[in-house]
């Protein structure tokens, strides 16, 4: 089921932050990410991928501009297979990159109407101490540690890092643990649909083999979303009058009675398919975004 709460506040503590600085920030991030920085303005974000030289996703991430550089959010689980392959080169160029988790509070803020309590307009919104990344109608809030939420959020009541989770499963959004890294060409997680790889930027790292998933159509496989009572053991997709395996689970939380789940599928999924966990229906929910074609 949807969900449908008041404007609530999720500290995530889970989530880390990894910190580029210096003159060579995005020349050398353009050369490694998936995201395209010399056409992301000042005042925007973007979610991006970082690859092996396979092409296989190590992190997807969200990422704003700071004054003197750029902050990337993931799983601290991601940052931590991740922070060692960006300084690979990094010796080489005047930049920067360190975990900068400890220097920053983060919470997700949603629920009905929950957008109106931050100041200005835009997809960026400067906080005192802070700024605000607006996704859709929801919002990821990065606070320097030292300082003080904003009186309007203060005042909210906060929940458990799950319905944060279960609320990007719902968005279909990719979020992934450390066990997973490698596993995935970013196009599974529907990275390019929501914006986080662009095919007419130069080369980076994995750039060969996410460009031939999309100009030769070499990638089958898409992110999907479902809900449904909690329950164990492997998702199964009804084939006639049997069932089979289905997909690969990357995601899953609990909130309001219900277990989200993100699982990598088949693009060529019949809407209409029917699932089950355990002895549990599972519902197919609406992808809120079309998948990127070529």
């Amino acid at each position: 089921m949807p969900i449908e709460i008041t404007p609530t506040l999720v500290p995530l503590s889970n989530l880390g932050v990894i910190r580029a600085v210096g003159p060579d920030t995005q020349s050398y991030l353009q050369g490694q990410l998936t995201c395209n920085l010399v056409k992301l303005a000042p005042d925007a974000w973007t979610w991006g991928g970082h690859c092996d030289p396979k092409g296989k996703l190590i992190t997807a991430f969200r990422l704003t501009r700071i004054e003197d550089g750029v902050l990337m959010l993931m799983p601290k689980g991601q940052l931590n297979q991740d922070l060692p392959a960006l300084n690979k080169y990094a010796v080489f160029n005047k930049v920067e990159i360190s975990d900068a988790s400890a220097d920053y509070k983060v919470y997700g803020l949603l629920g009905q109407n929950a957008l109106a309590l931050l100041p200005g307009e835009g997809s960026v919104r400067a906080l005192e101490g802070g700024v605000a990344l607006i996704d859709g109608e929801r919002a990821v809030v990065v606070m320097a540690a030292d300082a003080s939420l904003p009186e309007a959020l203060a005042a909210l009541p906060q929940e458990a890092e799950a319905l944060w989770i279960a609320s990007e499963i719902e968005a279909g959004r990719p979020w992934f643990d450390e066990a997973q890294c490698l596993e995935f060409v970013p196009q599974m997680l529907n990275l390019d649909a929501i914006g986080g790889i662009q095919y007419d930027k130069g080369c980076y790292i994995g750039q060969e083999t996410v460009a031939r998933m999309h100009f030769r159509g070499g990638n089958k496989r898409a992110m999907y979303a479902l809900c449904g009572a909690p329950a164990e053991g492997d998702l199964q997709m009804q084939l006639g009058e049997n069932w089979r395996r289905a997909g690969t689970l990357v995601a899953e939380a609990d909130w309001g009675g219900q277990r989200y789940i993100a699982v990598v599928m088949s693009k060529e999924l019949e809407p209409d398919t029917a699932f089950r966990r355990g002895e549990e229906v599972q519902t197919l929910l609406p992808r809120p975004y079309p998948l990127f074609e070529q």
